[in-house]
């Protein structure tokens, strides 16, 4: 019993800890952003590293991009870029300031580099040297248990019925990978759209046990897509859901004060936080739909990270703690 009570009290110092290290770094990066506009640099980066993916999810715009390009190359296996060229991109990023890189696709594990040998954990490994965080965002469909991200981000939007039949027929593959890979820190992300308004919390309770937490995100309307948006009355009544849900203790990690500016978007949002890979190699600064669509629709910004990051930078506490929870 007592050493029982020393782990917790251990374990509890050390969330402590992170914490204070987490707000003192944010704290110190708000000053000098503040006073000098040069220290005003991107934290987050999203690389979009591949356009190859093996799923064609309904509100997903990317694995229709360059479609023909892709199937019309013959380097790298379809690939536009090498390992030579994703090591650059990573060095400028390391330079510019970012300290976190989630890559995306497409599917990110399906990169490869053929001409050289090189598949993403070659660019994991490379990547873990050079930032506090490495993340990669999977539809989960692979075998996870041969990479070694600090975290899996894995898309899921609804049990069997409902997840298939926005992704394809993939849910029990998932479950699969996802039960075979416990010892890894895996978070669901679920983006909410008019198809699974009524499925999410259904979907929470039964992955609470399962993973190490839970993101969501809402569905926006980019070009050439069924538009899902929710209504601002069906999108405020999801939200007042998961924060019943939170209060249940589940493993939702997304804040409770990101939730409530998310109702009508209300948070004054510091895109310079975040930058862009795209699928070229080129670097976005800003808002994650920058060289994506053609007219931003702030109104219709269901990504979270967004809000959480522009929260967090402005040292609130709920923000700061959902930062730990998720990162460390």
């Amino acid at each position: 019993m007592l050493n029982i009570k020393k782990t917790e009290i251990k374990k509890k110092k050390v969330k402590i800890i992170a914490f204070l290290k987490i707000t003192a770094f944010l704290l110190l990066y708000k000053i000098k952003a503040a006073l000098f506009k040069k220290f005003r640099l991107p934290l987050i980066t999203s690389f979009k590293i591949t356009q190859k993916c093996n799923l064609k999810c309904l509100h997903c715009p990317f694995w229709k991009i360059n479609t023909q390009k892709i199937k019309t190359q013959k380097l790298n296996g379809g690939q536009n870029l090498d390992f030579s060229k994703v090591t650059q991109i990573l060095n400028r990023l390391k330079k510019d300031g970012i300290k976190i890189i989630i890559f995306e696709g497409g599917e990110p594990l399906l990169w490869k580099d053929l001409k050289n040998n090189k598949d993403i954990n070659d660019v994991i490994k490379y990547s873990k040297k050079l930032f506090f965080i490495t993340g990669v965002t999977t539809n989960g469909t692979i075998d996870l248990s041969n990479y070694d991200p600090d975290i899996f981000f894995v898309s899921i939007d609804g049990l069997k019925d409902t997840h298939d039949k926005i992704r394809g027929k993939s849910f029990d593959k998932i479950l699969e990978n996802i039960e075979a890979n416990k010892n890894k820190k895996i978070i669901v992300n679920i983006c909410i759209s008019k198809i699974n308004i009524d499925k999410f919390e259904d979907l929470i309770k039964f992955l609470n046990d399962k993973v190490y937490g839970i993101t969501v995100q809402f569905f926006y309307p980019f070009e050439n897509l069924p538009n899902l948006t929710l209504s601002q009355n069906e999108k405020e009544d999801v939200i007042n859901k998961l924060l019943e849900l939170k209060k249940q203790n589940l493993k939702l990690l997304n804040s409770s004060a990101a939730l409530t500016k998310m109702k009508n978007n209300s948070w004054k949002c510091l895109d310079f936080l975040v930058a862009s890979v795209e699928f070229d190699g080129s670097i976005s600064y800003g808002c994650y739909l920058k060289n994506k669509v053609k007219n931003i629709s702030c109104k219709d910004c269901g990504f979270s990270v967004h809000c959480e990051i522009s929260l967090a930078y402005s040292l609130n506490l709920d923000a700061i703690c959902n930062a730990k929870k998720i990162f460390l």
